[in-house]
């Protein structure tokens, strides 16, 4: 006779088969989404300055295509790190992200980072593509940031430099004994030239120079320059023959910090970062215009050109002395400085003839005289 099944075991049975199915489906079943992580980021800029503006962009473009696994909390204005704190706070760990520019800080331990140096060019969107292609093609300069727990992500040529003043600087006379706040190879030009360079933090010296304490402000990118106000005060304003260009920023992580993140994550931070440069080009032409309206707006500031004469005299003093002594520190670093040099100046010829970037002052004077 044939066995039959009694009710009762038979709901037992279905039970047990349901709950096997569902423990199975827990462990073989999709995979839980990924972990979110948060990176700190710090600057000791504001908001209001176009390198923080295009880091934002950065930011928000590796949130949206990682689809929200990684966010960031951001420190601006010196909030976490001071200008001088960040690079050194990145090596250690303070800090998973920062911006800053060490090579001005630190400049023994970042030699290659300072190769763009004044008299090369006053082309922003240049010097940003020549240094990353660089950063992709030298060894040496990766390994600046990879020995000190950092990798760069990118980096952003300054707008051109500009000297604030209470008093005009129309040659090279002009500058004779003026006490100008300057950092990096533009206090080394300025001393060439015959002013006595000022050591003092940027934020100090706004007040300093509004308060006649110094007699010009330097080392002073003209956008910069404008998001800080100098231009609602300052009764001068140089490009001190074509100084140009003269740093560029490094956004670079924590490297422990980056070895954290999944090999998806790292290509998406990848991506975002090659296209920083093109990102940068885009905004920078309408930043310089507002720029520039500001100034006019503001209606407090002479803007002086010096002379082709004159800018000839400050290069034939400054330019050779001031390239001859960064080849000497990359020398001593144990790099081949003259070929680096080279590069970074063919690959800044190329860009500039690539890009139609015109600087603030040279546009201000074209659209409304001096």
């Amino acid at each position: 006779m044939p066995i039959r099944a009694r009710g009762p075991i038979k709901a037992k049975s279905t039970h047990t088969l349901l709950v096997a199915a569902a423990l199975v489906a827990g462990i073989w079943g999709a995979a839980p989404a990924e972990a979110q992580t948060t990176l700190s980021y710090a600057t000791y800029f504001n908001a209001n300055d176009p390198l923080v503006k295009v880091d934002t962009w950065f930011m928000s473009e590796v949130e949206r295509r990682t689809n929200g696994e990684v966010k960031f909390d951001t420190y601006l204005g010196g909030a976490m790190l001071g200008g001088p704190e960040i690079y050194p706070g990145l090596t250690r760990g303070a800090v998973d992200m920062g911006m800053s520019v060490p090579a001005a800080f630190q400049p023994t331990e970042y030699v290659l980072t300072n190769v763009t140096l004044p008299y090369i060019t006053d082309d922003s969107v240049a010097t940003t593509y020549a240094f990353n292609q660089l950063l992709g093609e030298s060894k040496g300069l990766a390994q600046e940031y990879e020995s000190r727990n950092i990798k760069l992500l990118y980096a952003l040529g300054f707008s051109e430099n500009a000297i604030w003043s209470n008093k005009p600087v129309r040659t090279v006379e002009d500058l004779k004994g003026m006490r100008i706040r300057s950092v990096m190879s533009v206090a080394d030009a300025l001393n060439m030239l015959g002013a006595v360079p000022v050591s003092m933090g940027f934020g100090d010296a706004v007040g300093a120079l509004q308060r006649q304490v110094i007699d010009g402000f330097s080392s002073a990118p003209f956008l910069t320059s404008i998001s800080v106000g100098l231009h609602e005060f300052a009764p001068y304003v140089s490009d001190g023959g074509g100084m140009g260009v003269y740093a560029v920023s490094s956004t670079g992580i924590n490297l422990d910090s980056w070895k954290k993140l999944t090999p998806q994550t790292q290509a998406v931070i990848n991506e975002v970062a090659a296209e920083v440069p093109g990102y940068y080009a885009s905004i920078l032409d309408d930043l310089v215009k507002e720029g520039v309206a500001s100034l006019k707006e503001a209606g407090k500031t002479e803007v002086i050109l010096m002379s082709e004469d004159q800018a000839e005299r400050v290069r034939a003093i400054v330019a050779d002395p001031l390239w001859g002594k960064w080849l000497k520190a990359a020398s001593a670093a144990g790099h081949d400085g003259q070929a680096f040099l080279d590069r970074y100046r063919a690959l800044v010829a190329e860009r500039e003839a690539a890009h139609d970037y015109q600087p603030g002052l040279v546009r201000f004077v074209k659209q409304h005289g001096n």
